[in-house]
């Protein structure tokens, strides 16, 4: 398998590379999408604590034994399953209008977390350096590119805006999501508090609360892309 690497680091990835390409796969024998997909449908719908070697092995029918073939051990699956995750995210079709598409992959990207709230806290844990990881860093970075961002600044576009999305969804999936109840209520304790200590949180409660997750998420987003623009070169 992969060494002493750690798992998910770029050494890792690189003799990943390296032993894909040497593999020769078996006629009707198990492979590495139905592990993930099977490692995914386990961590939905029960956690990401039930996801064991044993219990992944049991899903397939098959001894936990046979899974080492694909990966060493269960961190090497985690690093495998946010790369199959990310297979989900649709990338937009590249325009003349880099903002547009920037904008609608980062959408696409959050909705893709926010599908999948046992895994998302994964994609904080090492670097997003597999196949669809790379598929989408080579398609968003030849969108800014093509449309005139110089390469240095479009890395930072592209990393800055990524980040962006990833911690928005660690926020929700991590429960700061809150339903329209759990806003009311804050409001309610807000606009209980005494005026002598907090007299403008009280005054803006109904405020503070109005917007959910993805009012949130759109603010911060158009704001993000409107100070990118700013560093864009002049055609």
């Amino acid at each position: 398998m992969t060494g002493s690497a750690a798992p998910g680091s770029a050494a890792w990835w690189r003799q990943r590379y390296d032993e894909r390409a040497r593999r020769r796969p078996r006629a009707g024998g198990l492979t590495l999408a139905a592990i993930t997909a099977a490692a995914l449908e386990i961590a939905d719908g029960e956690g990401l604590d039930a996801l064991t070697m044993r219990r992944l092995a049991d899903r397939l029918g098959t001894r936990h034994t046979s899974l080492y073939r694909h990966v060493a051990s269960r961190e090497e699956l985690l690093v495998e399953l946010v790369d199959h995750v990310l297979a989900e995210v649709r990338l937009p079709e590249a325009t003349a209008d880099w903002r547009s598409a920037l904008a609608a992959g980062a959408r696409g990207f959050r909705g893709v977390l926010l599908g999948h709230p046992a895994v998302a806290p994964l994609f904080v844990a090492g670097q997003l350096l597999g196949p669809n990881a790379l598929r989408a860093r080579e398609h968003a970075l030849g969108v800014l590119i093509s449309t005139g961002w110089e390469p240095a600044t479009a890395v930072h576009v592209y990393l800055t805006v990524m980040h962006f999305v990833i911690g928005s969804a660690q926020m929700d999936a991590g429960g700061a999501a809150r339903t329209a109840a759990e806003r009311a209520a804050m409001a309610e304790l807000f606009a209980a508090l005494p005026e002598s200590t907090h007299p403008v949180v009280r005054r803006h409660a109904e405020l503070l609360n109005a917007p959910d997750s993805d009012q949130e998420f759109d603010f911060g987003l158009t704001a993000l892309l409107d100070g990118v623009a700013l560093r864009r070169p002049a055609p």
